[in-house]
């Protein structure tokens, strides 16, 4: 059983959210408030947390981004504006996914289904590695954590697994629909935009450790691949 927490001003909206998750077979946690959520989260762990963007008492891209630099955690926005600016900037910002309201409990359901299969390991592995060196950089599966040069790089749930599918095949150019099988299992609500968004954060967040950081390529029209080129992987 998955543990969620829910934050959300519209007390019908959490209660239908529950039921959803409570169907599915998830524990969820319920908070009007960001501040007695924040306040939980940080005496118990969850594997999901899904919040309105709009919040009166704390500003919510403060509470994105202090969610995942501090528990690297997925997150699914929930806003009343169907914006592409709004979505691009929450992917960019560390969001898992964007849900413009009002949207279907079945469409709500499917989401979060997506989100908790992106941010566990894979099962689709050709083998029971949990350790991938590649030059300077090491990703520890079982601890969750990726390092450069000993550096600690702090990734979401979902910007690790993207990182760890294509390191785990260096040389291999992976199209989007590749890293999407992959890492989200083909769910149709996941879209090749999302994957495009993971790749720069994860682009970024290395860079802020290696600012020579070229590992990852993209090849226009094909995809991504991680380099084997030792000067690409070196610290």
């Amino acid at each position: 059983m998955s543990r969620l927490l829910l934050i959300d001003p519209d007390r019908q909206l959490l209660a239908a959210m529950q039921d959803v998750l409570l169907h599915d077979g998830h524990e969820s946690l319920c908070h009007v408030s960001p501040d007695t959520a924040m306040a939980e989260l940080s005496r118990q762990s969850v594997d999901l947390v899904v919040m309105e963007l709009r919040q009166r008492s704390m500003d919510a891209l403060t509470i994105i981004e202090r969610i995942t630099n501090t528990y690297s955690v997925p997150v699914v926005v929930l806003s009343t504006t169907a914006s592409a600016t709004e979505e691009s900037m929450m992917l960019r910002l560390g969001a898992d996914d964007y849900l413009a309201k009002p949207f279907s409990m079945r469409v709500f359901g499917a989401r979060i289904a997506a989100a908790l299969r992106s941010a566990a390991p894979s099962h689709r592995d050709a083998d029971d590695v949990t350790v991938i060196q590649r030059g300077a950089l090491r990703l520890d599966r079982l601890r969750h954590e990726a390092r450069w040069d000993g550096k600690e790089v702090a990734l979401t749930a979902t910007e690790f697994n993207v990182l760890w599918i294509i390191a785990q095949r260096p040389g291999q150019v992976l199209s989007r629909a590749n890293i999407l099988d992959l890492a989200y299992g083909g769910d149709v609500f996941v879209t090749d935009r999302s994957i495009d968004s993971q790749i720069k954060r994860i682009r970024r967040k290395l860079r802020e450790v290696a600012p020579n950081f070229t590992a990852i390529e993209t090849l226009y029209g094909l995809g991504y691949r991680f380099s084997d080129s030792p000067e690409d992987m070196a610290a």
